[in-house]
């Protein structure tokens, strides 16, 4: 029989219930013919809200993760270390510069799947040591795996052996559901789904739900997820009673499973104006997509690989509330353009992102290290 390669995941599975984590868990539970997996859990956050943030627990967990990496290595002889780096500040580029040191040394190759991308513009504007620290720690990875070619340059930057990019894939949600037909009225339902945080254009959508009450046009605005802190949380219901928007905005927390699917059925168009710093591709965009939904969302990192403009949707530049309120007003509107559309999407995902699809290509990349 065949040996397999084996690989040692070192990464974040839910919860939180972020498009990392649960992209790692489908990485690790998957079933592959040449490779067996192991994998050992960051367990640093565990809501949204801690997310980034030092703690001294996060102190004695990355020696636990150390640890049981090294478990891993001796017991199941593990050869090839497989990381995510950190994201968007520098707490988390600190915790990769102690457990890189430390257990890069005892890998023969070492592959970076950038998930959350701009690690390198981190590292670019840190001097002195913890600068020079973050570029030891990250260097010449043996494989470096990108999101999109649109994100930053990370592998690039870290001067990796071989850079590729492996767009995400899904399960097919929708087929159980399909064909969707929706309910008339007159009210629109705009979804959002996604982490509550003034980056992931929150504050920017709410903006423009203003703009379109004001204009008579009859919506509701449905957003899932999880606030990053106490203090957004503040601010956007401060916002909505201010400007008189409170009975059409409906915060529903984290949602999970066929609740959660509800909410694509009901909707009529998605949104999704993020800019957030470490965005790589925008798992919720594919969700959409997959229930035939039109997306509106904005021109940034991954996400207008997803997107076609015109389309299967369209895109706007970031910040721009005047702007998201005018493409959502031609898709209110036109139901027939809302369907074409949501249709489109759904032909883009079945050709591109399926799960099948992404686990595919990486076997492929990840057989390439043995």
């Amino acid at each position: 029989m065949k040996k397999k390669g084996r690989i040692l995941v070192i990464g974040i599975t839910p919860p939180p219930y972020g498009g990392q984590a649960m992209m790692t868990e489908r990485l690790v539970k998957a079933k592959f013919q040449d490779l067996d997996i192991y994998h050992v859990r960051m367990a640093f956050s565990n809501t949204m809200a801690s997310v980034g943030k030092f703690s001294m627990a996060k102190i004695f967990h990355m020696f636990h993760v150390i640890w049981r990496a090294l478990i891993f290595r001796i017991r199941f002889k593990t050869k090839v270390l497989y990381y995510m780096p950190g994201g968007s500040n520098f707490t988390p580029v600190a915790r990769d510069i102690f457990i890189l040191t430390l257990l890069r040394p005892l890998f023969n190759k070492t592959v970076f799947h950038f998930r959350a991308a701009g690690v390198s513009e981190v590292v670019k504007n840190k001097s002195g040591m913890l600068g020079n620290l973050a570029r030891f720690a990250y260097r010449k990875p043996d494989l470096a795996i990108h999101l999109s070619a649109r994100n930053p340059k990370d592998g690039e930057f870290f001067n990796a052996k071989r850079n590729t990019v492996v767009p995400n894939g899904l399960e097919d949600e929708s087929e159980n559901y399909l064909p969707i037909s929706k309910p008339s009225n007159d009210i629109i339902r705009i979804l959002y789904v996604g982490v509550i945080q003034e980056t992931k254009g929150v504050l920017v959508l709410l903006e423009a739900v203003k703009i379109l009450a004001d204009a008579g046009l009859h919506v509701n605005v449905d957003l899932i997820g999880e606030y990053n802190s106490a203090e957004f949380e503040i601010i956007c219901s401060t916002y909505c009673r201010d400007s008189g928007i409170e009975n059409l905005v409906n915060f529903a927390g984290v949602q999970k499973g066929k609740y959660k699917w509800s909410y694509f059925r009901q909707a009529d168009i998605f949104c999704f104006p993020s800019f957030f710093e470490s965005e790589s591709f925008g798992n919720v965009v594919v969700e959409a997509m997959m229930f035939e939904l039109p997306v509106i969302a904005t021109r940034w990192r991954g996400i207008p690989d997803i997107v076609r403009h015109d389309q299967t949707g369209i895109l706007v530049d970031i910040k721009n509330p005047l702007a998201l309120a005018d493409s959502l007003n031609t898709l209110i509107r036109d139901t027939t353009l809302r369907i074409q559309m949501g249709k489109a999407g759904r032909r883009v995902y079945e050709d591109n992102y399926k799960i099948d699809r992404f686990l595919t290509s990486m076997e492929i990349e990840l057989k390439s290290m043995i």
